[in-house]
């Protein structure tokens, strides 16, 4: 379904992505390593079309997604990806439920619909008694939930999480991982995991493994 082929992409003279390639299937669930300033988040950040690569190729269900233009590769994320990132990234004005239903009111969904979307999936992840409050207000378990809550409302055909327990203890961390793995497993949601973490690893059905921004190997 999602595929990479001979990434490349630098960052001024540091070669981030050095010929990486990746195929990634229907509702699998693909964790990616590596030691640190091997190209992970890179990699994950091209995959989800959050930054295009300087060559190589990406292709959802055979499509270039990299050869779209910013308008295009923007409603591709909003229609079909959602992204989980290591410090939640929400917005600190807004309550819970209003940055859940956030990507349903971009997508030009109304906003009473979208709100009760956005507790439902508060519900589903046991924060539902955190919908009237704001970011400042809560804890990192909850507002990394609630981030999760965020990524799946769209009903995503893909979820990228880059290091979405680097920012919390290993208990909440744990519970953060069952959560989102369990409900991605119950939709059928393929997932992509950023990690340098091996007990975040082994929740994934399988393994790549980044060497200086090339795919070092693949373990099952």
């Amino acid at each position: 379904m999602l595929e990479a082929r001979a990434l490349r992409k630098c960052y001024g003279q540091t070669v981030a992505l050095n010929g990486a390639s990746v195929e990634i299937g229907e509702g699998e669930i693909v964790a990616i390593t590596g030691a640190s300033g091997s190209g992970k988040s890179t990699l994950l950040h091209c995959l989800a079309g959050i930054i295009r690569p300087e060559s190589g190729e990406v292709r959802l269900d055979g499509q270039r997604i990299d050869a779209l233009d910013d308008a295009d590769r923007t409603r591709l994320r909003r229609e079909n990806f959602g992204v989980v990132f290591q410090f939640g990234q929400l917005v600190p004005e807004l309550t819970a439920e209003e940055n859940v239903a956030l990507p349903l009111l971009f997508n030009r969904h109304g906003r009473r619909k979208s709100l009760l979307a956005a507790r439902s999936w508060l519900e589903k992840l046991d924060v539902a008694g955190c919908a009237g409050q704001r970011p400042g207000e809560l804890s990192g378990g909850q507002l990394q939930r609630i981030a999760v809550a965020r990524a799946l409302v769209t009903g995503p055909r893909v979820v990228f999480a880059d290091e979405p327990t680097g920012a919390l203890d290993s208990l909440t961390g744990e519970r953060v991982m069952r959560e989102l793995v369990g409900t991605v497993r119950v939709a059928g949601t393929t997932l992509v995991i950023v990690t340098h973490d091996n007990r975040v690893a082994a929740y994934a059905d399988r393994e790549i493994v980044l060497s200086d921004g090339t795919s070092a190997g693949v373990s099952v």
